[in-house]
């Protein structure tokens, strides 16, 4: 399952959706939830490791913050990985 995240970090459904993705799937980070990527989360690391987590690189642009490459996709990549992963959900 493909999760993909708005909401930014230590809300509710952020939360809700960390928990889902123990059970495996993908999270992309856009909108707001970029802002995720700069705390110190171990569960997002853990996902980064494991190429399980995603972060837009228009949303991380458009906030003018920094992201490691190794984790940034374009619309494209967006788009690519919401065919390989059904369903998919957004929070």
């Amino acid at each position: 399952m493909l999760h993909i995240m708005r909401h930014p970090y230590a809300s509710d459904p952020y939360e809700r959706c960390l928990a889902q993705l123990e059970n495996g799937g993908h999270l992309v980070l856009i909108e707001d939830a970029v802002y995720s990527w700069l705390r110190d989360d171990a569960r997002l690391k853990v996902l980064a490791q494991s190429a399980r987590v995603s972060v837009l690189s228009a949303d991380v642009s458009a906030r003018g913050i920094e992201v490691c490459d190794s984790v940034l996709i374009d619309y494209q990549g967006l788009v690519t990985l919401t065919e390989q992963h059904t369903p998919s959900m957004t929070w």
